[in-house]
């Protein structure tokens, strides 16, 4: 009979034959398995100059999760910056570990007078957003002539996003705890009213931005916990990568320039 602690070490070695086999088959695929936070990040800091005045549109508890960018690296943003504020309504923002300014408050009714930032930036709360348009204008507002709006968020086109938006969310909170080992307490709601590349430029269009950049890019995928299934993902994910341009990917990141 296994003791319960050789149950959790044969369980973890498990996990890591398996990881280490999915990394061997991706590279055997050519398959970038880049995840879309690192992109993400990586576009922030091409933003990011020094000096400039940012704002965090539905902050949470974090910019991007540090296994993605290291903390030391999201904080030498912050630093480099003349103003970092932060605006959420949820409480996780209080547990926010670079935050140098605070509000609770809701795109759509932003507490901030007219140009007061360079760059808005928000990291997969687009799909939440039930009136995007009225989003865009308030961001829209608050950016200087030039000011950037970069944003990441879940491709609408992506086969599993598809089914994600017809699925309860309670079993959506059960999926993604035990797939992603995210809580439900940080699952919210999903509309996706902006998120595909058509609808990101025609409401940029209509709200006074330029798009600057647009790019669907992957996640790495959603399996790999599961042993097998997550190896057989990786042939989608290649397939995903290479038809219709990649646009079928699993996430977007948009640069938006307000003109005027």
């Amino acid at each position: 009979m296994y003791h319960p602690a050789d149950v959790s070490r044969a369980g973890v070695m498990s996990l890591e034959f398996w990881l280490r086999c999915r990394a061997s088959l991706a590279r055997a695929l050519g398959l970038d398995m880049t995840h879309s936070q690192t992109r993400y990040g990586e576009e922030l800091a091409r933003i990011l100059q020094p000096g400039v005045r940012w704002l965090e549109l539905g902050c949470g508890h974090q910019v991007i999760p540090d296994m993605f960018t290291p903390r030391e690296r999201q904080r030498a943003w912050v630093e480099g910056a003349s103003l970092f504020v932060g605006v959420d309504v949820d409480p996780a923002i209080a547990a926010h570990p670079l935050l140098r300014l605070r509000a609770k408050a809701l795109g759509g009714a932003l507490p901030f007078p007219d140009a007061s930032f360079d760059v808005v930036s928000s990291n997969m709360v687009a799909e939440h957003l039930p009136d995007p348009r009225r989003v865009l204008e308030d961001v829209h507002r608050v950016l200087r002539p030039g000011g950037k709006f970069v944003f990441h968020t879940p491709n609408y086109l992506y086969y599993l996003i598809a089914i994600a938006s017809w699925t309860p969310e309670w079993l959506k909170k059960w999926l993604i705890l035990r797939l992603e080992r995210r809580a439900p307490v940080d699952v919210f709601p999903a509309f996706y009213r902006i998120n595909t590349e058509r609808r990101i430029r025609e409401l940029a269009r209509e709200t006074g931005f330029r798009v600057e950049r647009l790019s669907c890019v992957g996640s790495g995928g959603s399996f790999m916990l599961l042993g097998p299934i997550g190896l057989a993902e990786l042939f989608v994910l290649k397939a995903l990568q290479s038809l219709a341009g990649g646009r079928l990917q699993s996430n977007l990141i948009a640069v938006l320039e307000r003109e005027g």
